[in-house]
């Protein structure tokens, strides 16, 4: 075999070992390989092919690690659903992506079923009892595994992951086996992933997020699933399972914080928080280290690369405002430069576009041959974000891709709401940009020129039209926008005016 199989090799040393736990829901390493296995089978029995695509869409349930296992071990490629999408969107992604398995996790069984008729998806099965589907359980009991048409090629897509492009269509990264396996070890190496840890996936697991618990399984560790955050219920969970590692976004380790539970909960087997989405301010990662007493661990990255830089736990000094406040060093097989227009190295403290490359950067977008060519021209990712190495040569980003928004830790592209917002025949001009919010890091604002409709209008149009976290939350109101020469949005000076 020439990629990583997630299961195979725990299995063969934890077979009786808790593999995934979602709530009072368990399940062993053996019973994982096993299962997954036949899911192989029940795949090439509803006749997909290798490179084939199945599509997710589901909360962290039990099943999400076997379903993307089984597509690594079986040759398919995964493409998992961000829920929060609206109808639209996912339309989008499904028409672009083709894929011929439609799975839906509990309580998305009406959503995906409706989408699959409209979108002309052959095959749709339903996590759970469901009413209005093929039962995915009932399907898979009737499937046997044939190890022996498990292809070998390690080129074949393991998973396309969408994320929206500056012009605000989603773009899907494709990762292949070797991509999948490199980030996977990454992960494992960076993370000292050893078997008896116990990981709580907090975060989605269709965002990149889900290679922190794929690292975990693949060293045989207890991977504990979250359906949803809220802290309190965390809390809990990471007291009752003795959690040892978990992946948070600033917005979330802010809200742990704030919990009444947070002083009250035994959390003495926590010895790793991962975060990322953004940096933290130095003042508030002092306090979250103080109060968690373990070691913390920002990833810098994106989708199409996995983790680029990392700061690690023993750059975490309370003392040293600048490292704390930069996204660290080279991830484990990574490559990062700084360079100019002209893809040459700038020196340290100048500003230029950070690009990387490494086994665990996308093989291409799908269906996308120009944007691929201009993301890795020279065999180099090329981020567009912009930042500057330090004298000791941790990475800083300034600017975040074309003015992409952070907000709880969810990427918005302002393109994207701003073409939504243009479609209202009330609307002259808008500028959508981020606006600094203690809580969640940034909210969506929009910036109207002249009569504009009253804010719940314009709310309820665009909640119609994007997920929840996309929809302005702040309304702002000017004569003219702000321009350059050539007739630019000028989106830096509606920023600064916003922070004041």
């Amino acid at each position: 075999m020439r990629y990583l199989d997630l299961v195979r090799g725990p299995a063969t040393r934890f077979g009786q070992k808790t593999a995934v736990v979602e709530g009072d829901r368990r399940i062993t390493y053996g019973e994982l390989d096993e299962r997954v296995g036949r899911l192989g089978a029940l795949f090439r029995d509803s006749g997909l092919r290798p490179g084939d695509r199945v599509a997710l869409l589901a909360a962290n349930e039990l099943e999400y690690p076997e379903i993307q296992a089984a597509c690594l071990r079986s040759g398919f490629a995964l493409v998992p659903l961000n829920t929060r999408l609206a109808e639209r969107e996912l339309r989008f992604i499904l028409s672009d992506c083709a894929p011929d398995l439609l799975i839906a996790g509990r309580g998305e069984e009406r959503r995906a079923a409706a989408l699959a008729a409209e979108v002309g998806i052959a095959h749709v099965l339903g996590l759970g009892t469901p009413e209005d589907l093929p039962s995915y359980d009932a399907a898979l009991r009737g499937a046997t595994a044939d190890p022996d048409a498990d292809p070998d090629d390690p080129e074949l897509p393991a998973t396309i992951l969408y994320t929206s492009g500056t012009t605000g269509s989603p773009k899907g990264a494709v990762v292949d086996r070797l991509g999948f396996t490199a980030r996977v070890m990454t992960n494992a190496v960076e993370l000292e992933a050893r078997a008896d840890d116990v990981h709580q996936a907090s975060l989605p697991m269709f965002h990149i997020a889900a290679f922190l618990s794929y690292a975990h399984i693949a060293v045989g560790a207890t991977v504990v699933m979250l359906p949803e955050f809220a802290p309190d219920a965390a809390l809990r969970v990471m007291e009752r399972e003795r959690v040892t590692t978990t992946v948070l976004v600033p917005t979330t380790i802010a809200m742990l914080l704030e919990s009444d539970l947070i002083h009250k909960v035994d959390l003495s087997a926590l010895r790793l928080i991962v975060y990322g989405g953004s940096s933290i301010e130095p003042g508030p990662l002092r306090r979250a280290l103080e109060r968690f007493g373990c070691g913390f661990h920002q990833q810098y990255g994106m989708t199409e690369t996995g983790g680029q830089t990392i700061l690690r736990p023993a750059d975490h000094d309370p003392a040293d405002t600048e490292k704390l406040s930069s996204g660290g060093t080279e991830a484990v097989g990574l490559e990062v430069m700084v360079v100019d227009e002209e893809d040459t190295p700038v020196p340290r403290g100048e500003v230029g576009e950070v690009i990387c490359r490494g086994p665990s950067v996308m093989l291409r977008y799908w269906n996308r041959p120009e944007a691929t060519a201009e993301a890795l021209r020279g065999g180099w990712f090329h981020t567009g974000d912009m930042g500057y190495r330090d004298s000791r040569g941790y990475l800083h980003i300034t600017d975040r891709r074309n003015d992409m928004i952070i907000t709880g830790g969810e990427n918005v592209y302002p393109r994207e709401v701003e073409a939504v917002l243009a479609e209202h025949p009330d609307i002259a001009e808008v500028a959508v940009v981020g606006a600094p919010d203690p809580k969640w890091g940034q909210v969506v604002t929009a910036v109207l020129v002249g009569q504009a409709p009253p804010d719940a209008e314009l709310t309820a149009w665009t909640r119609e039209r994007l997920a929840g976290y996309k929809v302005p939350r702040r309304w702002e109101r000017v004569e003219r926008l702000p321009r350059n020469v050539t007739g630019k949005v000028l989106k830096h000076q509606l920023r600064a005016r916003l922070a004041n």
